[in-house]
């Protein structure tokens, strides 16, 4: 059975990431690009699709901008992200809809209706056990029109310690950069640093992070059914990986 994962989220950490994300998630921009480039429709298609962990609704936004015919069931947990998102996607009207859920929960899919040409997913996959995420992907797969893909943004767990090394001093120095840039000072990163935002230093994780390998998630995506399957894209700890039916 799948726990439910309300203890590892909470609404101050939904408050923090609204202010803190595009310092804190390395190519922020670039991650949401990709993602958008990998969803495998023309532009003037009519699809079904869904974002699990839609957050603010960023990546939503950008999806229903750049399909026009295109319909989203965007679900996060945190009613401060669904108050944003509902927000920032009012506009869509019908084509979207935004629900709550629970990451833990696999009931979400039932009620995303037919078959979907896609799923997408922020930095939420994290949270599950690997038992989990493997059951997901199969219930996913089976619930995707051939062709249709997963596909996930997330960080990821380091092979070893010198490649966990190298992520940490990378995720600093982009972090330092960002900072700057957005606000001429290092503020907000300092602030980073401090409550722990950056990938692990150490390979103990924080209570509810269970980050996977990428080859990990490769092969279990592979024996969930996807016929094809990578990874995308990688900076700093974060990836962009999935599956194509």
């Amino acid at each position: 059975m799948m726990e439910d994962r309300t203890d590892v989220w909470t609404e101050t950490d939904s408050h923090d990431f609204l202010d803190l994300a595009e310092v804190a998630v390395p190519g922020r921009t670039e991650q949401i690009e990709m993602l958008l480039q990998l969803v495998p429709a023309e532009e003037r298609e009519d699809f079904q699709a869904v974002e699990l962990a839609c957050g603010e609704g960023l990546l939503a936004e950008r999806l229903l901008d750049r399909f026009p015919r295109a319909r989203l069931t965007a679900f996060d947990g945190s009613d401060v992200m669904l108050n944003a998102a509902s927000k920032r996607l009012a506009r869509f009207r019908d084509r979207v809809e935004v629900r709550k859920f629970e990451l833990g929960s696999q009931a979400w899919l039932a009620s995303a209706e037919g078959t979907l040409r896609c799923a997408l997913s922020s930095l939420a996959i994290h949270h599950l056990t690997d038992e989990e995420k493997r059951s997901l992907y199969t219930r996913i797969a089976e619930r995707l029109e051939p062709g249709g893909a997963l596909l996930v943004a997330d960080v990821v767990l380091p092979d070893n310690a010198f490649i966990r090394r190298a992520t940490v001093e990378a995720w600093h120095r982009i972090a330092r950069e960002r900072s700057q840039e957005l606000t001429g000072t290092l503020d907000t990163y300092r602030r980073l640093a401090a409550e722990g935002w950056g990938p692990p230093e150490t390979d103990q994780p924080e209570p509810g992070e269970m980050p996977a390998r990428v080859f990990d998630h490769l092969t279990w995506l592979k024996q969930a059914g996807f016929g094809i399957v990578d990874c995308f894209w990688m900076r700093a700890g974060h990836a962009i990986y999935g599956g194509y039916r």
